[in-house]
Protein backbone atom coordinates (compact mmCIF):
# COMPACT_ATOMS: atom_id res chain seq x y z
CA UNK A 1 0.00 0.00 0.00
CA UNK A 2 2.88 2.35 0.74
CA UNK A 3 4.20 1.92 -2.81
CA UNK A 4 0.88 3.21 -4.19
CA UNK A 5 0.69 6.30 -1.97
CA UNK A 6 0.58 9.54 -4.01
CA UNK A 7 -0.28 7.74 -7.28
CA UNK A 8 -3.51 9.69 -7.79
CA UNK A 9 -1.74 12.98 -7.13
CA UNK A 10 0.99 12.11 -9.62
CA UNK A 11 -1.52 11.11 -12.30
CA UNK A 12 -3.46 14.32 -11.71
CA UNK A 13 -0.29 16.42 -11.95
CA UNK A 14 0.70 14.77 -15.23
CA UNK A 15 -2.79 15.20 -16.71
CA UNK A 16 -2.97 18.80 -15.50
CA UNK A 17 0.40 19.55 -17.15
CA UNK A 18 -0.77 18.03 -20.43
CA UNK A 19 -4.05 19.97 -20.29
CA UNK A 20 -2.16 23.20 -19.58
CA UNK A 21 0.05 22.59 -22.61
CA UNK A 22 -3.01 21.89 -24.75
CA UNK A 23 -4.66 25.06 -23.48
CA UNK A 24 -1.52 27.08 -24.15
CA UNK A 25 -1.27 25.66 -27.66
CA UNK A 26 -4.95 26.34 -28.36
CA UNK A 27 -4.65 29.98 -27.30
CA UNK A 28 -1.44 30.43 -29.29
CA UNK A 29 -2.83 28.89 -32.48
CA UNK A 30 -6.03 30.93 -32.16
CA UNK A 31 -3.82 34.03 -31.96
CA UNK A 32 -2.12 32.99 -35.21
CA UNK A 33 -5.50 32.51 -36.88
CA UNK A 34 -6.58 35.96 -35.67
CA UNK A 35 -3.39 37.45 -37.14
CA UNK A 36 -4.15 35.77 -40.47
CA UNK A 37 -7.70 37.13 -40.41
CA UNK A 38 -6.43 40.62 -39.71
CA UNK A 39 -3.98 40.33 -42.59
CA UNK A 40 -6.92 39.66 -44.92
CA UNK A 41 -8.85 42.64 -43.52
CA UNK A 42 -5.76 44.85 -43.84
CA UNK A 43 -5.39 43.80 -47.49
CA UNK A 44 -8.96 44.87 -48.19
CA UNK A 45 -8.35 48.24 -46.57
CA UNK A 46 -5.08 48.65 -48.47
CA UNK A 47 -6.94 48.05 -51.74
CA UNK A 48 -9.63 50.60 -50.83
CA UNK A 49 -7.29 53.32 -49.56
CA UNK A 50 -4.78 52.70 -52.35
CA UNK A 51 -7.49 53.19 -54.95
CA UNK A 52 -8.99 56.22 -53.21
CA UNK A 53 -5.80 58.08 -52.29
CA UNK A 54 -3.71 57.00 -55.26
CA UNK A 55 -0.31 58.68 -55.42
CA UNK A 56 -1.14 60.98 -52.51
CA UNK A 57 0.02 58.31 -50.04
CA UNK A 58 3.12 56.12 -50.16
CA UNK A 59 3.22 52.39 -49.52
CA UNK A 60 5.47 52.94 -46.51
CA UNK A 61 3.13 55.36 -44.76
CA UNK A 62 0.12 53.20 -45.57
CA UNK A 63 1.86 50.08 -44.19
CA UNK A 64 2.57 51.93 -40.91
CA UNK A 65 -1.06 52.98 -40.72
CA UNK A 66 -2.27 49.41 -41.33
CA UNK A 67 0.16 48.04 -38.73
CA UNK A 68 -1.04 50.49 -36.09
CA UNK A 69 -4.70 49.94 -36.93
CA UNK A 70 -4.84 46.15 -37.23
CA UNK A 71 -1.86 44.60 -35.41
CA UNK A 72 -0.94 46.75 -32.39
CA UNK A 73 -3.93 46.44 -30.04
CA UNK A 74 -3.95 44.55 -26.74
CA UNK A 75 -6.21 41.80 -28.11
CA UNK A 76 -3.42 40.45 -30.31
CA UNK A 77 -0.91 39.14 -27.75
CA UNK A 78 0.56 35.71 -27.10
CA UNK A 79 -0.74 33.22 -24.54
CA UNK A 80 1.43 34.69 -21.78
CA UNK A 81 0.03 38.19 -22.36
CA UNK A 82 3.49 39.78 -22.46
CA UNK A 83 4.40 39.94 -26.17
CA UNK A 84 2.57 41.11 -29.30
CA UNK A 85 1.76 38.24 -31.63
CA UNK A 86 2.75 40.27 -34.71
CA UNK A 87 5.85 42.41 -34.94
CA UNK A 88 4.37 45.69 -36.20
CA UNK A 89 7.71 46.76 -37.67
CA UNK A 90 7.57 43.74 -40.00
CA UNK A 91 4.26 44.72 -41.64
CA UNK A 92 5.03 45.46 -45.30
CA UNK A 93 2.90 46.65 -48.18
CA UNK A 94 3.99 46.35 -51.80
CA UNK A 95 1.58 47.80 -54.37
CA UNK A 96 1.64 48.85 -58.00
CA UNK A 97 -0.75 50.30 -60.55
CA UNK A 98 -0.48 48.90 -64.06
CA UNK A 99 -2.48 48.94 -67.25
CA UNK A 100 -5.70 46.99 -67.38
CA UNK A 101 -4.88 43.51 -68.74
CA UNK A 102 -6.66 41.32 -71.29
CA UNK A 103 -9.98 42.15 -72.91
CA UNK A 104 -10.60 44.86 -70.33
CA UNK A 105 -7.71 46.86 -71.82
CA UNK A 106 -9.33 46.80 -75.27
CA UNK A 107 -12.68 47.94 -73.87
CA UNK A 108 -11.03 50.68 -71.79
CA UNK A 109 -9.10 52.09 -74.74
CA UNK A 110 -12.22 51.99 -76.92
CA UNK A 111 -14.10 54.06 -74.35
CA UNK A 112 -11.32 56.53 -73.58
CA UNK A 113 -10.16 57.30 -77.12
CA UNK A 114 -13.16 59.47 -78.14
CA UNK A 115 -13.16 61.18 -74.72
CA UNK A 116 -9.49 62.10 -75.04
CA UNK A 117 -10.10 63.38 -78.57
CA UNK A 118 -13.04 65.50 -77.43
CA UNK A 119 -11.08 66.85 -74.47
CA UNK A 120 -8.15 67.84 -76.62
CA UNK A 121 -10.36 69.45 -79.26
CA UNK A 122 -12.22 71.54 -76.69
CA UNK A 123 -9.06 72.52 -74.86
CA UNK A 124 -9.89 70.72 -71.62
CA UNK A 125 -7.75 68.63 -69.34
CA UNK A 126 -9.28 65.16 -69.62
CA UNK A 127 -6.60 63.16 -67.82
CA UNK A 128 -8.39 59.86 -67.30
CA UNK A 129 -6.19 56.94 -68.35
CA UNK A 130 -6.22 53.16 -68.42
CA UNK A 131 -3.66 52.70 -65.64
CA UNK A 132 -6.28 51.53 -63.21
CA UNK A 133 -5.37 47.94 -62.26
CA UNK A 134 -4.23 48.06 -58.63
CA UNK A 135 -2.36 45.04 -57.27
CA UNK A 136 -0.44 44.51 -54.07
CA UNK A 137 0.58 42.25 -51.21
CA UNK A 138 0.53 42.91 -47.49
CA UNK A 139 2.62 40.69 -45.22
CA UNK A 140 3.07 40.34 -41.46
CA UNK A 141 5.73 38.44 -39.50
CA UNK A 142 5.00 36.36 -36.36
CA UNK A 143 7.99 35.83 -34.11
CA UNK A 144 8.18 33.19 -31.43
CA UNK A 145 8.29 34.42 -27.83
CA UNK A 146 10.89 33.39 -25.29
CA UNK A 147 8.13 32.74 -22.76
CA UNK A 148 6.51 30.10 -24.96
CA UNK A 149 7.59 26.44 -25.01
CA UNK A 150 8.94 24.59 -28.01
CA UNK A 151 7.91 24.56 -30.88
CA UNK A 152 6.23 27.98 -30.54
CA UNK A 153 9.40 29.56 -29.18
CA UNK A 154 11.34 29.15 -32.43
CA UNK A 155 8.39 29.37 -34.80
CA UNK A 156 8.72 31.86 -37.66
CA UNK A 157 5.51 32.52 -39.60
CA UNK A 158 4.86 35.06 -42.32
CA UNK A 159 1.32 35.73 -43.50
CA UNK A 160 0.99 37.29 -46.94
CA UNK A 161 -2.28 38.35 -48.56
CA UNK A 162 -2.54 39.48 -52.17
CA UNK A 163 -5.23 41.77 -53.56
CA UNK A 164 -6.24 43.12 -56.96
CA UNK A 165 -8.70 45.88 -57.70
CA UNK A 166 -9.86 47.42 -60.97
CA UNK A 167 -10.30 51.12 -60.24
CA UNK A 168 -12.01 53.73 -62.39
CA UNK A 169 -9.18 56.32 -62.09
CA UNK A 170 -11.72 59.11 -61.53
CA UNK A 171 -10.16 60.26 -58.27
CA UNK A 172 -9.54 64.00 -58.29
CA UNK A 173 -7.48 66.18 -55.97
CA UNK A 174 -10.05 68.96 -55.50
CA UNK A 175 -13.14 70.58 -57.11
CA UNK A 176 -11.02 72.70 -59.53
CA UNK A 177 -9.45 69.45 -60.78
CA UNK A 178 -12.93 68.03 -61.43
CA UNK A 179 -13.97 71.22 -63.21
CA UNK A 180 -10.86 71.20 -65.38
CA UNK A 181 -11.33 67.56 -66.31
CA UNK A 182 -15.05 67.86 -67.05
CA UNK A 183 -14.51 71.10 -68.99
CA UNK A 184 -13.00 69.15 -71.83
CA UNK A 185 -16.33 67.39 -72.40
CA UNK A 186 -18.63 70.44 -72.21
CA UNK A 187 -18.66 72.49 -75.44
CA UNK A 188 -20.01 75.57 -73.68
CA UNK A 189 -17.07 75.60 -71.26
CA UNK A 190 -14.92 77.33 -73.88
CA UNK A 191 -17.34 80.29 -73.84
CA UNK A 192 -16.69 80.95 -70.17
CA UNK A 193 -13.76 83.23 -71.09
CA UNK A 194 -16.15 85.74 -72.69
CA UNK A 195 -18.58 85.79 -69.75
CA UNK A 196 -17.89 89.50 -69.11
CA UNK A 197 -18.80 90.42 -72.68
CA UNK A 198 -21.83 88.16 -72.55
CA UNK A 199 -23.10 89.79 -69.36
CA UNK A 200 -22.83 93.21 -71.01
CA UNK A 201 -24.94 92.05 -73.93
CA UNK A 202 -27.51 90.50 -71.63
CA UNK A 203 -28.20 93.74 -69.77
CA UNK A 204 -30.56 95.24 -72.40
CA UNK A 205 -31.95 91.87 -73.58
CA UNK A 206 -32.86 90.77 -70.04
CA UNK A 207 -35.38 93.59 -69.88
CA UNK A 208 -37.51 91.59 -72.33
CA UNK A 209 -36.59 88.17 -70.91
CA UNK A 210 -35.50 88.32 -67.21
CA UNK A 211 -34.63 84.60 -67.10
CA UNK A 212 -31.58 85.29 -69.28
CA UNK A 213 -29.90 86.77 -66.20
CA UNK A 214 -29.54 83.20 -64.94
CA UNK A 215 -27.61 82.09 -68.03
CA UNK A 216 -23.98 81.28 -67.20
CA UNK A 217 -22.11 79.94 -70.21
CA UNK A 218 -19.76 77.07 -69.54
CA UNK A 219 -20.21 77.16 -65.75
CA UNK A 220 -19.06 73.94 -63.99
CA UNK A 221 -19.45 73.76 -60.20
CA UNK A 222 -18.73 70.20 -58.97
CA UNK A 223 -18.90 71.25 -55.31
CA UNK A 224 -22.30 72.94 -55.52
CA UNK A 225 -25.68 71.21 -55.41
CA UNK A 226 -28.25 73.01 -57.61
CA UNK A 227 -30.95 74.82 -55.69
CA UNK A 228 -33.74 72.99 -57.46
CA UNK A 229 -32.30 69.71 -56.08
CA UNK A 230 -32.50 71.00 -52.53
CA UNK A 231 -35.94 72.59 -52.20
CA UNK A 232 -37.83 71.32 -55.24
CA UNK A 233 -38.00 74.61 -57.10
CA UNK A 234 -35.70 76.70 -59.30
CA UNK A 235 -34.12 79.72 -57.68
CA UNK A 236 -32.80 82.75 -59.48
CA UNK A 237 -29.05 83.18 -59.48
CA UNK A 238 -27.77 86.68 -58.84
CA UNK A 239 -24.65 86.29 -60.95
CA UNK A 240 -22.43 83.64 -62.54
Amino acid sequence: MRRQSGQSMTEFAVCAGVLCLLLLGTVTISGYQEAQRRTIVAARQAAFEGAWLGERVSSQSLSRRLAALHFSDAALVDATGSTQTVDTSSVRLASSVVAVPGQAAIATNALLTPLRAAGGFLGGGFDLDGQGFLTGTISAQINGGNQLPVPFRDLQLRFAQRYALLTDAWNAANPPHVSRRAGGLVPGHALGSISTLWQGLLAPVSVLEPSLRQLCLGLIEPDRVPDDRLDGGPQARASC
